[in-house]
């Protein structure tokens, strides 16, 4: 019976796979005769044509994203049909240049280092422990083990990977009924702290990394890790504390019942490599606090960070294999150089000039503009399923334009970080399938995750008008 029920389901699976292929092979039809035959742009030459038909295939695929076709190697058939049209290896290979990817390689390392030593199932067990069962001080210990987390590695994968184990485990010590208000609470309050406070420091997340490996260089001057840091720890701050409060209002965990039995987790004995991890893991991040002290890029700091642990044999050989996604990494790279080939060929400058009247409308007036782009893009995250990755490099495409309308850069990292984050429907974020995966669909519903996610909209529209209050503050207008 098993067999026969496996059946129709492998069936649909092949029918949805074919109908997206033939999409993708329509739309790539599509894209390479509209731009290389009909050139429809006013002043961009035939290499620029090209260019812009590779990119609209590429994000064709990154959304339809079929099962055979992963979102990195899409993007290494981009390079090389960009290089096939005779743009320069600087301009294709460009995201791979950046100090972005070079941090990229190395977060998900630190993330295997705490994942396998064992030190992160350490610290989240030594937190939880200590509530003994009581579900409004485990969700607090949830959120500060979230933080402690974002400390020592960027990678939200890996946090999620750590956490929602154990979190499950919680919620079956506590016998919270499946999918229920109670189980739906804590496995959102410990989402929230994986995903929301990291976004506060350059290297809290991906999201700093992938923000200055998308700004073009002159654009960067003023946001190292220090001065990024200090703009945008107190929106995701001030977001994180308002999501933490909006679930105590909506779920009332108070009123739970948590009078039950609570027997601790126990764990082994601390292993050296254990220690290990975390002195060099917390003295890269106080690297990264220091840095107007020594003027160390962040890189360059975590590039020492994880000489050190291949030093002290933390790390081997065969983490190198093991340890980095690259098909992510792929990704990645060829999304940091969209926004480069797009100004190389003259696109940049041609639709910037078309739209700078538009973007002149929100000159000395940054607060409409988030408002707006905010408004903008979460419809297009609708049907951008790549992390919303497809819609931030375009738009960071326009930032030379957008900075000289007054619109300073830290707004678009800000963006980036809204835009990607935002969890409305469980397929438009990774980081929710992941964790529904792994909690075996035994915390929250659909429904729960729409309530969270109009929760999270609400605390973006609060914190926006403080925060450009607070820029201003700053000198970033």
């Amino acid at each position: 019976m098993a067999e026969a029920k496996l059946v129709p389901e492998e069936k649909k699976q092949r029918t949805v796979e074919g109908v997206k292929w033939i999409c993708l092979t329509l739309l790539a039809v599509l894209f390479i005769g509209i731009f290389s035959m009909l050139q429809p742009v006013s002043g961009l030459g035939r290499q620029g044509h090209w260019a812009v038909g590779c990119i609209a295939i590429t994000l064709a695929a990154w959304i339809i994203h079929p099962e055979r076709l992963p979102r990195g190697v899409a993007g290494v058939l981009m390079m090389g049909l960009l290089l096939a049209g005779n743009l320069s290896y600087g301009d294709v290979f460009y995201g791979f240049t950046t100090s972005a990817v070079w941090i990229i390689i190395p977060a998900f390392l630190f993330g295997y280092v705490i994942q396998h030593t064992g030190l992160g199932r350490r610290i989240t067990v030594r937190m939880l422990n200590r509530c003994r069962g009581n579900i409004v001080s485990t969700a607090f210990a949830l959120m500060l083990t979230g933080i402690i987390f974002s400390l020592l590695t960027p990678s939200t994968t890996v946090r999620v990977a750590i956490v929602m184990p154990i979190v499950l485990s919680i919620v079956r010590t506590l016998k919270l009924k499946v999918r229920s208000r109670e189980s739906a609470f804590i496995t959102l309050a410990a989402y929230t702290a994986i995903l929301i406070p990291g976004n506060g420091w350059m290297t809290g997340s991906l999201i700093g990394p992938i923000s200055m490996g998308l700004l073009p260089p002159a654009l960067r001057t003023d946001l190292d890790w220090f001065g990024y840091s200090r703009a945008l720890i107190f929106p995701w701050g001030i977001i994180a504390v308002l999501l933490f409060a909006y679930l105590f209002l909506v779920f009332r965990p108070w009123q739970f019942n948590w009078s039950v039995s609570y027997s601790e987790i126990e764990l082994p004995p601390v292993s050296r490599q254990e220690v290990a991890a975390g002195i060099v893991l917390s003295l890269c991040f106080l690297g990264y606090l220091t840095t107007p002290l020594h003027g160390l890029e962040s890189a360059t700091i975590t590039a020492i960070s994880l000489f050190l642990l291949f030093a002290t044999g933390t790390l081997n050989a065969g983490a190198i294999s093991a340890g980095v996604n690259w098909e992510v990494v792929l990704f990645f790279g060829s999304i940091l150089s969209v926004g480069r080939i797009l100004e190389s060929v003259g696109l940049t400058a041609i639709l910037g000039e078309g739209l700078f009247p538009l973007v002149m409308r929100f000159a000395g007036n940054v607060t409409l503009f988030i408002y707006f782009m905010i408004a903008v893009t979460l419809v297009l995250r609708f049907v951008d399923a790549a992390w919303g990755l497809a819609t931030i490099a375009v738009l960071f495409a326009f930032a030379p334009a957008l900075n000289a309308a007054g619109i300073h850069p830290v707004v678009l990292c800000f963006l980036n970080g809204v835009i990607q984050y935002f969890t409305f429907l469980q397929y438009m974020s990774p980081f929710a399938i992941m964790s529904d995966n792994i909690l075996e669909h035994e915390g929250w519903t659909e429904r729960h995750l729409v309530i969270y996610g109009l929760g999270y909209l609400l605390c973006v529209a609060l914190v926006i008008v403080p925060t450009v209050w607070y820029w201003r503050l700053l000198g970033f207008f």
